[in-house]
């Protein structure tokens, strides 16, 4: 039993599956290679530049949580230094947790809005008020 199959256009066979009749004549030859992938080409500087933006915008973004969350760990450990009773320990302890759970749950926040910025627009939120701010 033969499995059918569906005739491909030539351009969506390799070189080497073509008959020469359908080689351009120059098909040998390096430019003439460089040309046939010179249109998906074009877009790969943009797609780059696009993905260098996303990732330098994840990366600015935990750089930004990670910073605030030192700071508000160093705020809480010289409230805990300076506890002068269980009662201002366990307070510090509590406004600590208090503020870290409030601070993961916005990153998460943020992070998802990002993302699905990113996933729906492929620009970046910088990119996306500069255009709003312009049009």
């Amino acid at each position: 039993m033969s499995v059918p199959t569906l005739p491909l256009p030539a351009a969506a066979l390799p070189a080497a599956a073509l008959p020469a009749a359908a080689l351009p004549a120059s098909s040998t030859a390096p430019a003439a290679i460089f040309s046939m992938a010179a249109p998906p080409m074009m877009f790969l500087p943009d797609a780059l530049q696009a993905c260098v933006e996303a990732g330098t915008c994840w990366q600015q973004e935990i750089a930004r949580f990670v910073d605030r969350r030192l700071a508000e760990t160093l705020r809480s450990w010289q409230a805990v230094t300076a506890a002068r009773d269980v009662a201002g320990l366990v307070k510090a302890q509590h406004d600590w947790s208090v503020k870290a759970a409030a601070d993961y749950t916005e990153e998460a926040r943020r992070m998802r809005q990002l993302v699905t910025t990113l996933s729906l627009t492929g620009t970046t939120p910088a990119v996306q008020e500069s255009t709003r701010l312009l049009g």
